[in-house]
């Protein structure tokens, strides 16, 4: 489940951003930069191949989880935070990104983000969070309903449907808005930002070297 909503969440994201500019249609052009690039077909096979890895180690799975479940929910916070905000920034210059450019954006968002220091950011999410009693489990409640709609074909798409939320989801989501306007937070998503530039400058390069004739 927990690959599935964090799938459907980044679609939901990039979704909500590409509406904000009146380019909801542009989901299909984009999604190398959000999702797999593989097809249904093969992405169903290449998961019926891991399925039997997965549920062998699901126990040990699921303890990590539980253990690591406070460090886990800020960084993938933060991740769906800064996958809006960087192509908010790209669509700010009036194009929508083709095919190419957000394969290129995808290598280097991930670039970028493997080379952040988010301690700051956990500990403000996970203070934020922990002021609002019974909030996990009300966000496990939210899951399971995104992962039945999503299971199930004939229901609305939710990249394009609000979720409807639980009061302990909205109040903690209130109170994690708030904390990701603070100064400190404001100035380590500047820093991605110019980490990404570099990093998508880069990967620019890199391709167009590739691609220039020799000799």
């Amino acid at each position: 489940m927990d690959d599935v909503i964090r799938d459907r969440c980044q679609r939901y994201v990039v979704a909500k951003t590409l509406a904000a500019h009146d380019a909801q249609s542009c989901l299909d052009q984009v999604r190398p930069y959000f999702g797999s690039s593989a097809g249904c077909v093969s992405g169903c096979l290449a998961m019926i191949a891991k399925a039997s890895l997965k549920l062998l180690l699901f126990p040990i799975r699921k303890v990590v989880r539980v253990l690591t479940s406070v460090r886990g929910v800020p960084l993938e916070i933060t991740r769906m935070v800064l996958l809006g905000r960087t192509l908010d920034r790209k669509l700010q210059s009036g194009e929508v990104p083709t095919t190419a450019e957000a394969e290129r954006m995808r290598v280097a968002f991930e670039a970028a983000f493997a080379r952040m220091d988010f301690r700051a950011v956990k500990a403000v999410v996970n203070d934020s969070l922990n002021q609002v009693g019974g909030w996990k489990d009300a966000a496990i409640a939210v899951a399971r309903d995104v992962l039945d709609t999503t299971a199930d074909p004939d229901k609305r798409d939710l990249a394009a449907d609000p979720i409807e939320n639980a009061p302990q989801v909205e109040e903690g989501a209130k109170r994690v808005d708030e904390a990701m306007h603070d100064p400190a937070m404001l100035q380590l998503f500047a820093d991605f930002d110019q980490r990404f530039d570099s990093e998508y400058a880069n990967t620019s390069l890199r391709r167009s070297e590739r691609e220039s004739p020799k000799g």
